[in-house]
């Protein structure tokens, strides 16, 4: 298949009886052709025994089967890829709670340097004293931006932070004698809040929304009770509402003795304005990728 009727198909395919434009891309391997290659090196330069010091049992008994293909073709492959796939950079994400927030270029340029960049997890400390302080000031940081006394960068995904304010809460609650089972969401939270609550031990209770997609107020005073551990609310939340009795939420949940979890995946909208300290929220997590522009991937909202 030349380039031209791949790049063609890659545009122009339709579904059968139906105008909707269809996309197709065949695979590498759906447009490899024996004996094709990026670029060739000259044969009596790389005669030798390539194999020498291997032993016998790791060498292949017959040829790998990776595509053949033209170096330009690969690119050309992978850039039309790229204009299939719905990115930051192309257009707007609707979705509230997510992680498709534009980071600027001088952010994940920082966070490239070498320095950063070439540190490995299990490296000594005392090869990275300079990393050691950055993550300390960070704490301090992110600890008074948020109105809070301590910060953890241990954590290494959002749901791995739900997860610890909620083993935080179990440990709490074990220490005072209390045997609170339930851990109240709305019914627009993320899927991760339900999950670190079962995952933790709890009971998830649903809160339905209103209709002004803000948790209905009435209905989370009908469910919060001496058997409710967390209430967790994502501020702004999932559909990007800010909780406009966020103030009435902490006094009903605390009066009950129960603790208060913000999902921080929205953070960025509020940042500066107000710190969840003040409402006040107990405890929260924090996306840094984004919030603070650290990579995407790459290991998270806490270190990564």
């Amino acid at each position: 298949m030349s380039d031209a009727r791949t790049e063609a198909q890659a545009r122009t395919g339709a579904r059968n009886g139906s105008a909707e434009p269809e996309i197709v891309e065949p695979t590498l391997f759906e447009m490899s052709r024996r004996g094709r290659r990026g670029f060739r090196i000259p044969e009596e330069k790389t005669r030798g025994d390539h194999a020498h010091g291997i032993p016998d049992r790791f060498l292949r008994r017959e040829r790998a089967d990776l595509p053949d293909n033209a170096e330009l073709a690969v690119i050309r492959h992978f850039t039309r890829l790229s204009t299939m796939n719905h990115h930051i950079e192309r257009d707007m994400y609707p979705l509230g709670s997510c992680t498709m927030k534009y980071n600027p270029k001088v952010c994940e340029v920082t966070a490239a340097m070498p320095g950063l960049r070439d540190l490995h997890p299990a490296q000594p400390e005392a090869q990275i004293p300079g990393a050691l302080e950055l993550l300390v000031n960070l704490q301090e940081l992110l600890a008074e931006v948020t109105g809070v006394h301590r910060v953890a960068v241990q954590p290494a995904a959002g749901a791995q932070g739900e997860l610890t304010c909620l083993l935080m809460a179990r440990a709490y609650f074990r220490d005072r004698g209390e045997k609170r089972t339930k851990v109240v969401v709305p019914d627009s939270a993320h899927g991760t809040n339900p999950a670190s609550a079962t995952f933790a031990g709890f009971n998830t209770v649903e809160v339905k929304s209103n209709e002004r997609g803000e948790v209905d107020f009435d209905k989370l005073c009908e469910v919060v009770d001496s058997e409710t551990a967390v209430v967790m609310l994502t501020l702004p939340n999932t559909l990007g509402l800010f909780e406009s009795r966020i103030h009435e939420i902490a006094k009903v949940v605390h009066d009950a003795g129960a603790l208060l979890y913000m999902d921080g995946a929205n953070f960025n909208a509020i940042v500066g304005l107000l710190r969840p300290g003040d409402v006040p929220f107990d405890f929260f997590h924090l996306n840094l990728h984004k919030t603070f522009a650290t990579p995407h991937g790459g290991g998270g909202p806490g270190a990564g």
